[in-house]
């Protein structure tokens, strides 16, 4: 029993193997479709690192666009308080609504922030599984052009 089953799992060992040989002209075909994906491959991982790299430059003039808002926001609530201590009520209410004003546009601000560095995020893992595939794809045409 213990015999038939080694033969039979060599027999099916042996058509597998031959059921899965390639001619060289099918191998030459697997290259050229390899290349060709490879190829489309890098030409996304290259658009994709630029687009990223211009997303982060964005992020980060939209940090020192917050950054900005914040120090006038600071001078504004300053100025309330000057006011308010000479008794200029009318300038502190004046210099109140500027820093509700920013302190609004710095929200909305954030939240975009929030939303940009998310979609860097995102779009990093995205280049990573590219850069995976594209290994895939180069090891495949490799295993490939050495059956040429």
């Amino acid at each position: 029993m213990h015999t038939k089953i080694i033969n039979l799992t060599a027999l099916l060992a042996l058509t597998a193997g031959t059921a899965m040989a390639q001619t060289p002209a099918q191998a030459s075909q697997d290259v050229q479709q390899y290349n060709q994906d490879v190829h489309q491959l890098n030409t996304d991982v290259r658009n994709n690192r630029a687009d990223m790299k211009k997303d982060e430059s964005d992020a980060a003039h939209d940090q020192s666009d917050i950054n900005r808002d914040d120090s006038l926001r600071n001078a504004d609530k300053a100025r309330e308080e000057r006011d308010l201590r000479d008794g200029n009520l009318k300038g502190a209410a004046y210099w109140n609504t500027q820093r509700k004003d920013e302190n609004a546009e710095i929200r909305h601000d954030r939240k975009d922030l929030a939303h940009s560095q998310r979609d860097i995020r995102n779009d990093k893992t995205r280049l990573s599984k590219d850069v995976k595939v594209r290994s895939h794809d180069v090891a495949k045409r490799n295993r490939a052009a050495r059956k040429i």
